[in-house]
C-alpha cells in the first residue's frame, strides 16, 4: 500500500487502536510523511468543489504531481488534522440536524415520548384496567391486550379499555388491529379529551403502507384545524412533513 492509500484509508475509516498510534508516531518520526498527510488535507480543502469518483481522481492527480512539497512543522500539521475532525464533526451534525424526518420516525419518536407507560387510571373496572396496566408498564403488550380484551367483552363501552387496548396492539407492530380500536374510539361523542385521531395518524404513519401517509396528513390537519388532542405534535409534523 503506498502513502497515498495508507493516508486515505486512514481519514476515510475508523482506525483501531494500534493504527493511530502508528500513524500518529509515523508523522512525528518522518517529515516526510508528515509533508505527505499535510498536502492530503490541504488538497481535500482545495477540491471540495467536485464530488464522487471525479474528486477522488482529481485529488490523486494533484498528489501524484506534487509530492515534494514544503516542509510543514509538527505543530501545524496537528493542527490541521484537529481542525479537519472539528469540520467532519460539525459537518455530519449539520447533516443529521437538517437531514428530512420520514413520518415513520415522528411515530416511532411519538411512541418513545407518549406511549412507554400508561397511567394508573380509576373506573368502575379499575382493578382489571389496574392489571393491564401493569402489564403494559412491564412491557408485557400480549397479556396487556388480552386483558383489556377480557375488559371490553365484559363491557364494549368502556373507552379507557378500547384505548389501552389500540395502544397495546400499535406496541405489538399489529397496526390493523390498533386502526380498528382507534377509529370505534373516534366516534364517541362528548368526551372533553379524545386522542383517537392522533393515534390513528400515528400508527398510519408508522404501518407506512401505500395510501397510509395521506391519510395520516389529513388526520393530522382536522387535528389542527378542529383543536383535537395532539396538536402540538400535529402541527410540528406538518411542518417536517
Amino acid at each position: 500500500m503506498d502513502n497515498l492509500d495508507y493516508i486515505e484509508n486512514y481519514f476515510t475509516n475508523t482506525p483501531g487502536t494500534d493504527l493511530t498510534r502508528e500513524f500518529e508516531e509515523r508523522i512525528k518520526s518522518d517529515p516526510g510523511f508528515a509533508e505527505e498527510v499535510a498536502f492530503y488535507l490541504a488538497a481535500q480543502e482545495v477540491s471540495k468543489e467536485a464530488s464522487g469518483l471525479e474528486k477522488k481522481q482529481r485529488f490523486k492527480e494533484t498528489y501524484q504531481k506534487n509530492r515534494v512539497v514544503r516542509s510543514v512543522p509538527i505543530k501545524k500539521l496537528i493542527y490541521y488534522i484537529a481542525t479537519a475532525a472539528v469540520v467532519s464533526g460539525l459537518i455530519f451534525g449539520t447533516y443529521t440536524f437538517l437531514r428530512p424526518v420520514s413520518p415513520q420516525q415522528l411515530a416511532v419518536q411519538y411512541e418513545k415520548e407518549q406511549l412507554q407507560s400508561l397511567p394508573v387510571t380509576m373506573s368502575g373496572h379499575s382493578d382489571s384496567l389496574q392489571t393491564g396496566l401493569r402489564l403494559y408498564n412491564d412491557e408485557k403488550f400480549s397479556e396487556a391486550l388480552a386483558q383489556f380484551e377480557n375488559i371490553l367483552r365484559s363491557d364494549s363501552s368502556v373507552f379507557t379499555a378500547k384505548k389501552y387496548a389500540g395502544i397495546s396492539a400499535l406496541r405489538l407492530k399489529e397496526y390493523d388491529r390498533a386502526l380498528s380500536y382507534f377509529e370505534e374510539m373516534a366516534t364517541r361523542q362528548g368526551l372533553y379529551s379524545n386522542p383517537a385521531q392522533i393515534l390513528q395518524a400515528v400508527t398510519l404513519m408508522e404501518r407506512n403502507k401505500p395510501g397510509d401517509a395521506a391519510k395520516a396528513k389529513q388526520l393530522l390537519q382536522d387535528i389542527v384545524s378542529n383543536d383535537l388532542e395532539g396538536k402540538e405534535y400535529a402541527e410540528k409534523w406538518l411542518k417536517k412533513w
